[in-house]
């Protein structure tokens, strides 16, 4: 009988992780801007969740998503790291065919990326959600607990300081 549970279990975690898997990701990366470190993190979630009794988890994507961004804290702590860039994102788009074109467009993801870094987490984490995963508010007002009013606000608030970031390294927010 135990082996008939823990099969089901692991049916269970397994849709769980297709289904919400990528999502979390993408919370996660928000968060430390590191995507090895991110995936690490979902990975220990995950690894944790195997461990745990279904009975007493009523939401297994919110408790996944708790516990890796907990595992994040810690691991920041640990190792007094601040967030960095992930360089190889920009070359997974196409390389243009002009090497002026390819150094100037290196030149202002660069800025770019800079200008999110001096950004609080929860400013990169709407941001992230809205315009790399194309979320709606509403979609984003579910997975944070908070109201799509608040998502509405936190995002007008985050655009409007990654505009003054990007002034502060030389960029027109226009043209990003």
């Amino acid at each position: 009988m135990p082996d008939k549970q823990a099969n089901r279990w692991s049916a269970e975690i397994e849709a769980v992780y297709l289904r919400d898997g990528r999502e979390i990701w993408a919370l996660l990366y928000a968060q430390c801007s590191d995507s090895d470190r991110a995936y690490d993190a979902l990975q220990e979630a995950f690894v944790r969740l195997q461990s745990q009794e279904i009975e007493s988890i009523r939401n297994i994507r919110a408790w996944v998503l708790t516990v890796a961004q907990n595992w994040l804290r810690d691991y920041a702590r640990r190792q007094n790291h601040a967030a960095r860039p992930a360089d190889y994102l920009d070359s997974i788009v196409g390389k243009p065919s002009d090497p002026s074109e390819g150094l100037e467009k290196e030149e202002r993801n660069s800025r770019v990326r800079l200008a999110l870094q001096q950004l609080r987490a929860e400013d990169r984490e709407v941001l992230v959600l809205r315009y790399a995963l194309g979320w709606s508010s509403k979609r984003m007002s579910i997975a944070l607990n908070t109201s799509t009013s608040a998502i509405d606000m936190r995002l007008s608030r985050s655009r409007k300081r990654l505009c003054e970031e990007l002034e502060k390294v030389g960029i027109d927010h226009e043209t990003v």
